[in-house]
């Protein structure tokens, strides 16, 4: 098994290369991947090329302004997340450059909503991984079906972020001992996940149809292959996932929410949460486990997935409707 997996190298080009250059690196060293952030500084990047004078490349407020302006019809977000970037390259460029703005955190007003994702039903959660199933294939990916909906299921039941489960290969997906070796993932962790048996068995399907197809496979080759032996595209695995929503007859928006596939890692989590209150069980006891499972630095992470939803609520009132149940009288109404 290879060590650690190597991470895409922007190549920069604006009168700040170096810089950025050294920013990425330092993020990366001090365990940040990286990945999403290291394209956005490749854009970031081309903006300074255009926008900076070579002979004094510095970042002034009106730099930042141009660069987080409102383009076309993007969210208050996504702006956020580039006032965000531009505020770490700033803080590390005034260390050596005093004259660099930092920018506040409300610049020009940009304020980001909390976000709130759409968790699936348990009904919904049974659906969809039926749906999983009926995944459609076609004449130049013979494998589609079985690929992605596999990964798919693993991401709803295994609580697998998305670029995890397309980084897997053959060498982590350990069947007899029924475990995943999720390796150098976010923040450089990295973690075993133990899988049902049914999760298993899914798995195992999936790597006899491969390995059939493929004629072999290579201990680090994808263990969700595209056509080409190759890792699938994030926006192949999006577009599977939306078709398998609508074979399930769930709604790809609902009370203004639109479904992703990272919404099946926090439907991961309520329904463990969900399913130990219906085991009897003692969920802030059992927190830490579930961090440590998700990959997780700690409990806090872990309760920002967790919804207080109708499936919960049932379960809630069941336990102490079990419990206390007896204390409540219908028609108690005689009064001394």
């Amino acid at each position: 098994m290879n060590g650690r997996r190597s991470l895409p190298q922007p190549t920069f080009y604006s009168p700040l290369a170096s810089e950025l250059k050294r920013f990425l690196e330092g993020k990366r060293a001090a365990g940040y991947q990286y990945r999403e952030e290291g394209r956005q500084l490749g854009a970031l990047d081309q903006f300074l090329a255009r926008t900076l004078a070579a002979d004094d490349p510095v970042i002034t407020l009106a730099v930042v302004r141009a660069f987080v302006a409102r383009r076309s019809t993007e969210s208050e977000t996504t702006r956020g997340h580039r006032l965000t970037l531009i505020r770490e390259v700033c803080r590390f460029l005034a260390l050596e450059q005093p004259r660099t703005v930092i920018p506040g955190p409300r610049f020009l007003g940009i304020h980001r909503c909390t976000f709130v994702p759409r968790v699936l039903t348990r009904a919904e959660g049974r659906r969809f991984v039926e749906a999983c199933d009926r995944l459609t294939s076609h004449h130049g990916s013979p494998l589609r079906g079985t690929v992605l909906g596999t990964m798919l299921v693993v991401l709803f039941l295994a609580g697998l972020r998305t670029g995890e489960a397309r980084r897997l290969t053959d060498a982590d997906v350990d069947l007899e001992a029924a475990i995943l070796r999720v390796r150098d993932t976010k923040f450089g962790k990295s973690r075993v996940v133990p899988i049902a048996p049914d999760v298993a068995a899914r798995l195992r399907n999936c790597r006899r149809k491969v390995v059939k197809h493929f004629g072999g496979h290579d201990p680090d080759a994808p263990f969700f292959p595209a056509p080409s032996d190759q890792l699938y595209s994030e926006a192949a695995l999006r577009e599977a996932f939306r078709q398998v929503l609508v074979g399930a007859g769930i709604p790809l928006r609902s009370a203004g929410r639109s479904l992703r596939p990272h919404d099946l890692r926090h439907s991961f989590a309520v329904l463990r949460l969900t399913l130990w209150y219906r085991q009897h069980e003692n969920p802030g006891a059992l927190l830490p486990a579930l961090a440590t499972y998700m990959g997780h630095v700690g409990v806090a992470s872990t309760q920002r997935y967790l919804q207080f939803t109708e499936d919960v609520l049932a379960e809630i009132t069941r336990r102490h409707c079990a419990r206390f149940g007896h204390l409540i009288r219908e028609g108690v109404g005689n009064h001394a």
